[in-house]
């Protein structure tokens, strides 16, 4: 009995670990890498003002089991843009404090959380607008979406999620040599 177990165990062992040299295995979840393109140096010289849309709702509600939970859903996401964009750019601030800026970057997304699966999704739309002006055409509009996994009610899951989501939009902007030239203030 205890050699069909060790059997089994080993065979179950080496049947993992073919499925991880394969790639089958699933890795785990968390922000991809920027991907910075060849003749790109960061940090790139620009100031960005960063706001969140004032439509956005800040507090989010889940209940889940006779739980309920709120989380600073408007925050987690600028916090996380502002995270990502200064990985990027050589000045980042919210919008009312940083006087002429480069662009705006106006920020709308929203999250969810999957309490049995302790799974967090982000959904993000950085509406980009020359200067401070936000009534204006603007210069382009990125999504991006994110995962993270994290312990049930974790403000840390949905802000990893939604850094996944801006390192989606900054590898965007990044790979985009038309728009980069316009963030950095040239025509």
């Amino acid at each position: 009995m205890r050699r069909q177990n060790m059997s089994f165990a080993g065979v179950t062992i080496a049947a993992l670990m073919i499925a991880l040299a394969s790639g089958c295995a699933t890795p785990p979840s968390g922000p991809a890498p920027l991907k910075v393109p060849s003749g790109v140096t960061l940090p790139v010289r620009a100031r960005i003002a960063v706001q969140v849309d004032p439509n956005m709702v800040n507090t989010q509600t889940v209940e889940f089991r006779g739980e309920t939970w709120q989380y600073p859903d408007a925050e987690l996401m600028q916090q996380a843009a502002m995270r990502v964009f200064r990985e990027i750019f050589t000045e980042v601030g919210v919008a009312p404090s940083l006087s002429e800026p480069s662009v705006t970057i106006r920020l709308s997304g929203s999250s969810s959380l999957n309490p049995v699966m302790t799974e967090y999704y982000a959904n993000a739309t950085a509406t980009i607008f020359p200067g401070g002006d936000t009534y204006i055409q603007p210069l382009g509009t990125l999504s991006g979406s994110g995962t993270a996994s994290q312990e049930n009610f974790s403000q840390g899951g949905i802000a990893l999620a939604y850094e996944g989501a801006f390192r989606q939009i900054a590898n965007r902007i990044l790979a985009d040599p038309r728009l980069l030239a316009k963030i950095r203030g040239k025509p």
